[in-house]
């Protein structure tokens, strides 16, 4: 009953060290969870499997993507999120590519239908070799379809 407390200062330590891991813990779990890369995927896949030219815009919590023909990243402060495509789509790229993706039509951008499809094939092949080519996202993104004189590309940034 009356026990040295020879332990007492110990144990504050000891409490104190493991309060303090708690509460960094709790700090580093993200407050946001990962972007969703297959709202972005599905709506893809929505635009190109359509009939006709289509765009849709799709908003987005992530700061940064990366697009492949075949594939999409999302990154944030909470993580990375990829997601496969059932269709093929086209990096916007260029500035030429984002004005066509933006709304312009291809005619008004190119020279030629002819410019437009190699520039479309162009950045395809150039998103299949490069290695990291993030790109910052501004809350969405956005797939249209183009289709015009034998031309069918589906834009996606």
């Amino acid at each position: 009953m009356f026990d040295s407390q020879g332990d007492a200062l110990p144990t504050w330590v000891a409490l104190t060290l493991v309060a303090g891991a708690a509460f960094a813990l709790a700090l580093a779990v993200p407050r946001t969870p990962p972007p969703d890369a297959s709202a972005v995927a599905n709506a893809a896949d929505t635009v190109t499997a359509g009939e006709h030219a289509a765009a849709r815009i799709v908003p987005t919590d992530a700061a940064a993507v990366r697009v492949r023909p075949s594939r999409v990243a999302l990154r944030n402060d909470a993580g990375t999120a990829h997601a496969t495509l059932r269709e093929r789509v086209t990096p916007a790229a260029t500035p030429r590519l984002r004005r066509v993706l933006r709304g312009d039509p291809p005619i008004a951008v190119y020279p030629s239908l002819a410019a437009f499809r190699a520039d479309s094939r162009r950045a395809r092949v150039n998103a299949r070799n490069e290695n990291d080519d993030w790109r910052a996202c501004d809350g969405s993104l956005t797939v249209r379809r183009v289709v015009r004189g034998g031309v069918d590309v589906t834009l996606l940034g």
